[in-house]
């Protein structure tokens, strides 16, 4: 079983050497800031940090003596009485309690020694707001990626939209042409129905286009707080991908859920400590000062009094709770620190397969644009040969319809690409948020 626990410095260190990674659009990086603002759990995030500050506050408050004061208020229907008779002496004598009591007091107390518990409250408050942070960064890179995947599908949208006007333009312009040959009796008016039906078919895929780059940018409106009918700026076409050598010497190990991991120990560890520390001894020091009645050697009117005090407490013998205690939770410590293992290889698989999958994705986008140039020039020829009758209308259609998909295989193979560039950048958590 391999065992990975990594050292601070080495952490520190991985942590120091992340690259920046490039952007390629400023509009994307602009969409990224406003999703980031707009977002309702990252919202939650931020307020989720400042309580675990306000705690660690609460924790160190702890350090400082506290100030407490009280009153009290008591009627009795049949106080006490005592007397006393020397029947030697011939001396008897009565002492009556008041029926009315009340007065109030102030106290003081001063923690000196509680075993490490205040200490190690701190540290763990500290851990918790760690954690609470690392845990929005998390989100920031969930939302940056998720925002990069809407806007180059929207962007991809809009090509195909492009896309699909020309191939409805140069179907019409097929069309016209055999309808000018047909009214010269030089071909079948078989051809013009074949190339209409071409035309409605071209029409459609164009509406159809048009409806899902409409609905894509809804979705990307959305994702960064505008209004849904807003004509959001896009750019007009996707980039190739600009390699990074960056993108191959990282390894990910600066991830948040990798810092998580390492907090999750920590609290562990913080808690272990708590745990022991109600098993030592406890000491405290105070005052307490009160002006009340009845006062002192039963004065009936009020009257001030003091008492100063130091409290000592010694756990003496538990049934082997503190041995359970402690290795209880020294198995949660080794959870943790399993936890942690698991997600190295989690974020090391996940690079793994975003680098595999990026450079497949790059050859992809080479050979869709090799296949593009090529069904472009095999139109321009099928056209040309149409003008000179030497091939029929079918050849030119499929021709045409060949150039069609090669277009869409392209702005597919790009948006890929790009996808699969934004997931490396969320695996080595090269997100810039500042």
């Amino acid at each position: 079983m391999k065992k990975r626990i990594f050292y601070p410095l080495f952490y520190c260190c991985a942590f120091l050497a992340l690259p920046a990674m490039a952007q390629q659009s400023p509009l994307l990086e602009k969409y990224r800031m406003m999703a980031l603002d707009y977002n309702h759990d990252l919202k939650a995030a931020e307020k989720n940090i400042a309580a675990s500050v306000e705690i660690e506050k609460s924790a160190r408050a702890d350090l400082k003596p506290k100030l407490s004061g009280a009153a009290n208020f008591q009627y009795t229907g049949n106080p006490l009485e005592l007397t006393l008779d020397v029947p030697s002496l011939g001396l008897s004598k009565t002492v009556e309690g008041k029926n009315l009591n009340y007065g109030a007091s102030l106290s003081i107390l001063q923690p000196i020694y509680t075993g490490g518990r205040v200490l190690e409250s701190i540290r763990m408050a500290q851990h918790q707001q760690s954690f609470a942070s690392n845990q929005a960064n998390v989100l920031n890179d969930a939302v940056c990626y998720q925002t990069d995947m809407q806007y180059w599908s929207a962007v991809a949208r809009q090509e195909i939209v492009s896309v699909a006007e020309d191939f409805r333009n140069s179907i019409a312009s097929l069309v016209k042409t055999i309808k000018e040959r047909v009214e010269v009796g030089l071909v079948d008016p078989q051809d013009l129905l074949m190339a209409e039906v071409k035309l409605n078919e071209a029409e459609y895929q164009l509406l159809q286009a048009q409806s899902n780059f409409e609905t894509g940018r809804m979705a990307l409106n959305s994702m960064i707080g505008v209004q849904l009918e807003n004509t959001t700026e896009l750019d007009s076409q996707i980039p190739l991908v600009a390699m990074n050598d960056s993108l191959w010497l990282s390894t990910g190990m600066t991830r948040p859920e990798i810092r998580m991991a390492y907090d999750r120990i920590r609290i562990a560890e913080s808690s272990k400590k708590l745990t022991d520390s109600q098993f030592k001894p406890q000491f405290y020091v105070g005052v307490d000062g009160s002006y009340s009645s009845p006062g002192y050697n039963f004065k009936k009117d009020l009257d001030p009094n003091y008492a100063v005090y130091a409290k000592v407490s010694v756990p003496i013998f538990e049934w082997g709770k503190r041995k359970s205690e402690k290795r209880a939770s020294s198995l949660r410590i080794g959870m943790a620190e399993d936890n942690l293992n698991k997600v190295v290889d989690q974020v090391e698989l996940e690079v793994g397969v975003a680098r595999k999958a990026l450079s497949q994705a790059i050859e992809r986008v080479r050979l869709s644009e090799s296949s593009l140039a090529k069904a472009e020039e095999n139109e321009a020829k099928a056209v040309e040969r149409y003008n000179e009758g030497k091939v029929s209308v079918v050849e030119v259609i499929d021709a045409q319809t060949y150039r069609q998909t090669s277009q869409v295989n392209y702005v597919q193979a790009k948006a890929a690409a790009q996808g699969h560039y934004s997931e490396l950048i969320k695996a080595l958590h090269g997100y810039d948020y500042r």
